[in-house]
């Protein structure tokens, strides 16, 4: 018994013809004979009587069968609509952990440009400390991750996605606001607000002004840049921060200013090793390629 057999069977049955049924498959005649044959040959009892006057009719025997052959045929009509649900990204899931920096606007951009193309797509965004997005990654509860650099992290597959140059951010109506950039030496003696002392970004600003022979006066320090834009909003001091971030609060009146100085933000894509990727998150990939081209705070 094969399938071609049995689409042969529910054409008869359905076409009442053996004539009309090869229409219906578009095959002749006689090639519908001889499937119907083997179909009876294989299956061990007769599916039709056979008169010259009236063609064929069914048995019993082949009406007890259809109603089986539909329930299979039912179970490839799910299947054949499922398939077509994965290629067409319908009903599928991504699941993306981010952390903070990039969640804020970047990462709602993205969605929102791949929801435009796929709106039946369940995207699960989670936020998280790099550190735990890079975990996250390596234990599969993730496709793909967006975090800061770490030393190699087994089970995990790193890839670099943006470079971008920090900014200053300035409360409204700051004494330097008219500026076209701002130098490290135009920070002497700024109230400032760092991040906290274990991130390494921290580090590395403390270790350049101080090389730089800039002075500031340090009066919070905070875990996320996010709150560090907050606090500049509120007229507590100035900082250095990821385009990423600054550009969210800019709308809400934080000045947002090119540093003169060379303060990196380096951001990677973290993926499970040795496990391909969805085509929904080949997609999602390339969506946030599109949407980093096209802002203007990292092309500038």
């Amino acid at each position: 018994m094969n399938l071609k057999q049995i689409d042969a069977f529910r054409a008869v049955m359905f076409n009442g013809s053996v004539t009309r049924a090869a229409e219906s498959l578009n095959v002749s005649q006689p090639a519908v004979t001889r499937l119907i044959r083997d179909l009876e040959y294989s299956v061990g009892f007769p599916l039709f009587e056979r008169s010259r006057g009236s063609g064929i009719v069914p048995t019993p025997d082949a009406e007890m069968l259809l109603v089986e052959v539909e329930k299979t045929f039912a179970g490839l009509d799910l299947l054949r609509r499922k398939a077509a649900d994965i290629r067409d990204l319908r009903g599928g899931q991504l699941r993306i952990a981010c952390l903070p920096a990039l969640a804020m606007g970047f990462v709602p951009k993205v969605i929102q440009r791949f929801r435009m193309d796929y709106p039946e797509t369940s995207i699960q965004l989670q936020v998280r400390s790099s550190s735990t997005v890079r975990q996250w990654v390596a234990n599969r509860q993730f496709e793909m991750g967006l975090a800061r650099p770490a030393p190699e992290v087994p089970g995990v597959r790193i890839e670099p996605f943006c470079t971008v140059n920090g900014v200053c951010v300035l409360p409204p109506g700051h004494r330097l606001s008219d500026r076209d950039s701002i130098a490290p030496r135009d920070l002497e003696g700024e109230n400032f607000i760092s991040l906290a002392m274990e991130d390494m970004t921290r580090q590395r600003i403390d270790r350049f002004f101080d090389e730089a022979g800039v002075s500031r006066n340090e009066v919070v320090e905070t875990q996320y840049a996010a709150t560090i834009c907050g606090l500049v909003l509120e007229g507590i001091g100035v900082s250095i921060v990821s385009p990423f971030v600054a550009r969210d609060f800019e709308a809400r009146g934080v000045v947002v200013k090119p540093f003169e100085a060379e303060l990196i933000f380096d951001y990677f894509l973290f993926l499970p090793s040795g496990r391909p990727l969805s085509r929904t998150a080949e997609i999602f990939l390339r969506k946030m390629e599109e949407q980093l081209a096209a802002d203007r705070y990292l092309t500038q």
